[in-house]
């Protein structure tokens, strides 16, 4: 929904003279009936490309389907528990078998409860709110990932740093939380070291790392939103003095006009 949300408003073009007019959010659609059909064409459009990778796999790998097991199966149900910087290979290190399918349920489908709360809140909100939302998508997807890297880190770490407005918003608090994530991600090899190579430690050094990377991660993600959210309140808030102030000036001009005309 992000992306499909993301191309629709670069397809169809934004007035830039609504930007400046002040329009209460109780008036405001929440969701455009043109975009259902967009939302449909796109999802067909990745379907459809999808089964055209998934056929082009099964015709270099002659007719075989054991990657589906290496490339989708086994992340869905996180059957490779090596260390990693995400805290997926800890949890299902110490889950019970019979809680098993529970958690790989719960953390993997909470994911999906998080799409209808960010377009309403930060999305419909154009011109700056389907980009915002894209962010907010790719940076969930990081921290929740089964197996993420740091270069997903990386990736939404520079996403987050590209509206310069929203960090001049978050202030100081968006360079101690990405600092903080930063030293997670620095310390994580030293950390693979002294458990896995020099024996001198235990999965609770590694793991302590990932919560850290989590923990900053979450609060960085958490601040961008609200920085994000006080910025267009700010901006709904100015094009709403500005009209007021511009409908005064438009009264007083009204109401003096007959007397500069019967001065001369």
């Amino acid at each position: 929904l992000p992306c499909a949300w993301l191309a629709y408003c670069h397809w169809r073009p934004y007035d830039a003279a609504s930007e400046a007019t002040y329009t209460r959010s109780k008036k405001q659609a929440m969701l455009d009936g043109k975009f259902l059909v967009y939302l449909a064409i796109f999802a067909v459009t990745v379907l459809v490309l999808f089964g055209c990778l998934m056929g082009a796999s099964l015709a270099m790998m002659g007719g075989e389907t054991h990657f589906l097991n290496a490339c989708f199966i086994s992340v869905l149900r996180v059957q490779d528990l090596t260390p990693n910087v995400g805290f997926f290979w800890y949890l299902f290190c110490e889950v019970f078998d019979r809680f098993r399918a529970l958690f790989q349920f719960s953390f993997h489908g909470h994911l999906l409860f998080y799409i209808a709360p960010m377009h309403l809140r930060l999305g419909r909100h154009r011109p700056l709110g389907p980009f915002m939302q894209a962010v907010v998508a790719i940076a969930l997807v990081t921290q929740f990932k089964t197996y993420p890297t740091a270069s997903d880190h990386a990736l939404s770490i520079s996403a987050l740093l590209i509206p310069g407005e929203v960090l001049k918003e978050s202030e100081t608090r968006f360079v101690f939380l990405m600092g903080g994530q930063l030293f997670g991600l620095c310390m994580f090899p030293t950390m693979v070291t002294v458990w896995l190579g020099r024996n001198a430690g235990n999965a609770n050094f590694l793991y302590n790392m990932t919560l850290v990377i989590a923990i900053f991660g979450c609060y960085l993600l958490v601040d961008w939103m609200q920085a994000a959210i006080r910025l267009r309140k700010r901006q709904r808030l100015s094009c709403f003095c500005r009209g007021i102030v511009e409908g005064a000036l438009d009264d007083a001009l009204a109401k003096g006009g007959p007397r500069r005309s019967d001065l001369k």
